[in-house]
C-alpha cells in the first residue's frame, strides 16, 4: 500500500481532453454541460462537485472564444474561486495515512517566486500570453488580485495528473493539479518518496520499504520525491529516467533550484559517467570524456577532466565531429546505424550518452516497424536489429538505475513484444514477468493486470 495519498486542492484539464474526460475526476465520460457545452462529466455528483469552479470556465466558453490551450488560465480562475471559499487553508483534510501531528499545508505557503519568474525568458514569455487571455476574456475582471503570484505558485509547484488505460503504453498526461502538503517535498534524482499515482489523487510510497513514517514536521519536510518523468510513462526523450547535466540545468531554469543528491553534488563524477570515452589521456592515463561545444551544434571536444590533476586539464586534446539524427524514418536508419558506430568506436561502453543515443534507435526501430510499410524479410532485419539495441539497453538500465528506484517498466513490454513477435516465447515471458514485478510493487491491486497476466500465459 501507498505510505500516503492527498487529494488536490485545485485540478484542470488540458484542452484537448475537455470534451472526452470528466472535469472533476478525469475518467472517460461525454455527458456535456448544458450551458457551455464543452466540458463533460461522468454523472450528476461530479457535475455538483465541480459546479463552483466552472462557474467562469463556462461562461468563457459560452462566448464562444476561440480554440486556444487556456489550461493556465483555468487553473488560476479555479485558485481564485477556492481562495474566495476557504482563503487558502481547506476546511476538509486533503492528506490520508499522514499522521494530525504533521502539519498540513495551505496557500499561502506556496513560494511564487515573482522575482525570478520576471527574469526567466521561459516563464516571462507563458505570463505573458496567460496575462493577454485574460485581458481578452476578462478585460474588466479580476482587476484587484495579484495574478503574476498565483500564476508563479500554478507554474512551480504543479504536479502532472496521469491516467492509466493501457499498462503496455503506460500513463497518459491528461491536467495539472496543485497538492499542498506534497508540494513540500523538494526534488531529488534518489528521492525518499515514488509517486505511484493512477488518477487524480497523489500517492506515495517510500524508495525503502524499512524506512518508518517520519515523527516530526521537521523529518516529514525532509523527504524528497522526483519532479521527473517516472517510470510509467513512456520514454518520448531520451534518459527519462537518468539525471544529467543538462536536465539539472532545465530543474535550475524552472524550478529556481539546484537537486542535491549525492549524484548531482558530485559533477565530476556525472561527467564522466556522462560523456566517458574509451580513449585515455596520454599524459596521465585517465579516460578522456567528450564535451559539447558550445559554439558549434554537431561539435564535441575529446577532454581529460583532470581527476588526477593533469596539466592537459582545460585544454583540447582533440576536437570531434557528431551528427546526432533527432528524427529516425525509414529513409534515414541507414545514416542512423553509420551514426551509432560512429559513436560505438569513440565512446566507453558504460557512457550514458551512448544509452542515449541507443534509446533514440530503439524507439525509432519500433516507430519503424509498427509503421507496417515493409515485407517480412524486411521486418525481421529490423526486429532482430531492435532486440539487439534493446538487449545493450536492458544491462544499461540495471547498471545505471540500481540506485534509483526508477525503471523503465515499458521499455521492458515493448522489447518483451518484440519477442513475442519472432516466437521467441521464454524471452518474452522473462520480460513480461519482470515488468510485471515492477508495476504490482508500485500499484499493489489498484490496477487492471489482465494483459499481462495473458501475456504471462504466451508459453502455453
Amino acid at each position: 500500500m501507498p505510505m500516503f495519498s492527498e487529494y488536490p486542492y485545485v485540478l484542470a484539464l488540458k484542452e484537448c481532453y475537455l470534451s472526452s474526460r470528466c472535469s472533476s475526476c478525469f475518467k472517460k465520460s461525454s455527458i456535456k454541460c448544458s450551458s457551455c457545452n464543452r466540458i463533460v462529466y461522468c454523472n450528476e455528483e461530479c457535475r455538483l462537485n465541480d459546479s463552483v469552479c466552472h462557474e467562469i470556465e463556462c461562461e468563457m466558453y459560452r462566448q464562444g472564444c476561440e480554440e486556444d490551450e487556456y489550461l493556465i488560465l483555468r487553473m488560476i480562475i479555479r485558485v481564485i474561486i477556492r481562495l474566495s471559499i476557504d482563503g487558502g487553508q481547506p476546511k476538509e483534510d486533503l492528506c490520508e495515512n499522514v499522521p494530525e501531528t504533521i502539519v498540513r499545508r495551505c496557500w499561502s505557503d506556496l513560494l511564487g517566486h515573482r522575482d525570478e519568474i520576471i527574469h526567466s525568458e521561459r516563464h516571462f514569455q507563458q505570463w505573458i500570453q496567460t496575462k493577454k487571455q485574460f485581458q481578452r476574456l476578462f478585460p474588466d475582471r479580476f482587476q484587484r488580485i495579484d495574478l503574476l503570484e498565483i500564476f508563479g505558485k500554478l507554474l512551480i509547484n504543479r504536479f502532472r495528473v496521469g491516467i492509466f488505460e493501457n499498462l503496455f503504453e503506460g500513463r497518459i498526461a491528461v491536467g495539472w493539479a496543485i497538492y499542498l502538503t506534497t508540494s513540500i517535498f523538494n526534488h531529488s534524482c534518489q528521492p525518499d518518496l515514488l509517486q505511484c499515482s493512477f488518477d487524480i489523487v497523489m500517492r506515495l510510497k517510500f524508495a525503502n520499504d524499512q524506512q518508518s513514517f517520519p515523527t516530526t514536521n521537521q523529518q516529514f519536510n525532509q523527504l524528497t520525491v522526483s519532479y521527473r518523468h517516472q517510470n510509467d510513462f513512456r520514454l518520448t526523450d531520451s534518459l527519462t529516467y537518468l539525471s544529467t547535466r543538462k536536465q539539472r540545468r532545465q530543474f535550475v531554469n524552472f524550478f529556481f533550484f539546484n537537486c542535491h543528491c549525492s549524484f548531482c553534488n558530485d559533477d565530476l563524477r556525472n561527467r564522466y559517467l556522462e560523456a566517458l570515452t574509451n580513449r585515455t589521456c596520454q599524459t596521465c592515463g585517465d579516460l578522456l570524456v567528450l564535451q559539447k561545444s558550445y559554439e558549434k551544434t554537431d561539435e564535441f571536444h575529446l577532454m581529460c577532466l583532470g581527476r588526477r590533476k593533469c596539466l592537459q586539464t582545460g585544454f583540447i586534446i582533440q576536437t570531434i565531429k557528431l551528427s546526432f539524427i533527432e528524427q529516425i524514418d525509414q529513409y534515414t536508419i541507414d545514416i542512423c546505424e553509420q551514426k551509432l558506430d560512429e559513436l560505438e568506436q569513440i565512446l566507453h561502453p558504460k557512457s550514458i550518452l551512448l544509452l542515449q543515443q541507443k534509446e533514440k534507435i530503439f524507439f525509432a526501430y519500433q516507430k519503424l516497424i509498427q509503421s507496417n510499410h515493409f515485407n517480412n524479410e524486411q521486418s525481421s532485419t529490423l526486429i532482430q536489429r531492435a532486440i539487439q539495441i534493446g538487449q545493450f539497453l536492458l544491462q544499461a538500465y540495471d547498471l545505471h538505475i540500481q540506485d534509483s528506484s526508477i525503471y523503465p517498466k515499458i521499455f521492458l513490454t515493448d522489447l518483451a513484444q518484440l519477442y513475442e513477435t519472432i516466437q521467441q516465447t521464454n524471452n518474452a515471458t522473462i520480460l513480461y514477468q519482470k515488468a510485471f514485478q515492477l508495476w504490482t510493487n508500485d500499484y499493489k491491486h489498484f490496477l487492471d493486470y489482465r494483459q499481462f497476466l495473458q501475456k504471462l500465459s504466451i508459453k502455453q
